[in-house]
């Protein structure tokens, strides 16, 4: 269940604009980032509750691919992914195994998507220098009768000085340093070719 949590909020931090719930300079600030679309990503969540359970799957795995990919660093967490395999790879591999990251991604996602429960989550406001690429935003749930869940969300600002998401550190783990253990170690075992087609497999 915690992993499922921590994978929500990293979709609800992945999102950089809900229509009609723009705020002010969201994509320069990550704090504003999650104010300005966590609360109505959960209610558009609770809002296909009603649905039948393929139904819903299929509604929000729509609503990741159209809405929330787009906003996550795909390219960085990929090159992270491969570790010390990156620069063993050619063109043609690295972008078929972006593709692949994605699609797994998605999935992932909407999967994680269909646990919430309406867990209270709690964002506490970074201090974030003008010149700085690199940010991290600290939240926490706070569910009823359970410990409260310290999640820390990694942010990266790309060329276009927007900043997307590309981990999530909870219980002082990160997500990405994990996968990326396996996904090495996967590669060096049966190849970079095998993991992509996994990972499609997985999606």
């Amino acid at each position: 269940m915690k992993r499922l949590i921590q994978l929500i909020l990293a979709t609800v931090l992945a999102f950089s604009s809900v229509p009609g719930l723009a705020a002010p300079d969201t994509q320069s600030n990550p704090y504003g980032l999650i104010k300005s679309v966590g609360d109505q990503l959960f209610v558009d969540i609770s809002k296909l509750n009603a649905l039948e359970e393929v139904q819903k799957k299929a509604q929000l795995k729509k609503l990741v691919r159209e809405q929330l990919m787009p906003h996550i660093d795909i390219k960085y967490v990929s090159f992270k992914l491969l570790g010390k395999h990156v620069r063993e790879i050619n063109r043609d591999q690295a972008v078929t195994f972006i593709d692949a990251v994605e699609q797994y991604l998605a999935n992932t996602y909407a999967n994680a998507l269909m646990s919430y429960k309406g867990q209270q989550v709690n964002f506490i406001e970074p201090v974030v220098s003008d010149d700085s690429k690199f940010a991290s935003v600290k939240s926490e749930i706070v569910e009823p009768n359970a410990p409260t869940i310290d999640i820390v969300f990694k942010f990266r600002k790309n060329k276009a000085g927007e900043w997307q998401v590309y981990d999530l550190v909870a219980e002082s783990i990160s997500l990405l340093s994990a996968k990326q253990k396996e996904i090495t170690a996967r590669i060096s075992e049966v190849g970079i070719d095998q993991v992509t087609k996994e990972l499609v497999a997985k999606s």
